[in-house]
This record gives C-alpha cells, structure tokens and sequence, in this order.
C-alpha cells in the first residue's frame, strides 16, 4: 500500500524506512522502486520508502513532500522546500524525509538512498548495524566496483535513528553534488 509493505506470514527481521532524495529522474525513480519493492520484500522487512522531491517553484503546478502514498502538499515557501531548477541539495531532502518518516513509524533503520542505485544482490541486507552508521553501496559499477577514495560514503548508507540524531542528521550548507556525505563520514 503506498509503499509500504509488512510480511504477512512473519514477524519482520527489521523495520526499515527507505529515504530517496529526488528531483527531475522519473525515469530513475521508477527502475529503483519496480527493483527495490520485491528486493525488500525477499528480505522479509517491514518498510516503508519515502520519495522526497526537490520541485518547481511555487505557482508552477509542482507539489512538495513524500510520494507513494505519503503526504503530499502544495508547494509552498518554506526553509524545507526547494525550487526544481535550482541548485539540488540533497542533504535537506533527506533531513526532511527522516523527519516524516520517524513521524510516521518507529523505525529501527534509516536507509539514505540514491535515486540511482539498484541493489544488485539479495545478500546486500537493509537491516541497520546496532553499533555503527553502514556504508552499503561500498561497490558501484559505475566506479569498477570499488570506492572511488577511501572515505567514500556516498549513495546508500544506513542509520539507526539513534546514530543519526547523534550526528545531529546531515549538514544543511552543501549545495550542488557532493560534500555532505563526505562531511557524515567524518562525524
């Protein structure tokens, strides 16, 4: 239902909130969630995936917040809302989507997500480490599946709602592509 889903033969291994930052990647969009669904739903996780949308400015028809069934609002101004063709800054769309989504639920895991990036492999769990934030796309084919620098912490990554508020979520200044998942690993 709306993307959401809950085992119905099982108690859930997890509860996992899946939290995509987007703007203008339909096309994206739609092979990640026709991939992703039975992906999650294989590993037996309760889920729900939040799509946030940076979109037009206001007056030009575009809607704000979270799709799939989600709270959907009118655009307009706002600190939390951003302008479709201006600068992307992904670090508030997911501060925005973590936001609704623990309003939503208790979730035991946040998963950061790409719009991109497809799991290409069922071992690869959306289940949260207990004690340390997960890098998950730690092998990209786009980069030879291999870290383009060390501290790589880019695309997919997993928190605890714990782990993230102790990192105070993401930095707000970065704009553009870039920095703000740098500027995690280092937290």
């Amino acid at each position: 239902e709306g993307g959401r889903y809950q085992p119905s033969t099982c108690e859930a291994r997890s509860r996992t909130a899946v939290i995509i930052p987007h703007r203008n990647r339909e096309t994206h969009l739609g092979h990640l969630l026709y991939y992703l669904h039975p992906f999650l739903q294989r590993q037996q996780l309760q889920y729900g995936i939040y799509v946030v949308h940076q979109v037009r400015p206001v007056g030009a028809g575009g809607f704000t917040g979270l799709r799939g069934g989600h709270r959907c609002q009118p655009a307009r101004p706002s600190p939390l809302l951003q302008a479709g063709n201006s600068t992307f800054n992904r670090a508030k769309l997911l501060n925005v989507g973590v936001k609704e989504a623990l309003k939503d639920e208790e979730w035991d895991c946040l998963f950061l997500h790409d719009v991109d990036l497809i799991p290409e492999n069922d071992h690869n769990l959306y289940t949260c480490d207990p004690w340390n934030p997960k890098h998950v796309s730690i092998a990209m084919n786009k980069f030879g599946y291999s870290l383009p620098y060390p501290q790589y912490f880019g695309g997919v990554s997993a928190l605890t709602p714990d782990q993230y508020m102790k990192i105070n979520g993401f930095p707000n200044e970065y704009w553009g592509w870039g920095g703000e998942d740098d500027d995690i690993a280092t937290r």
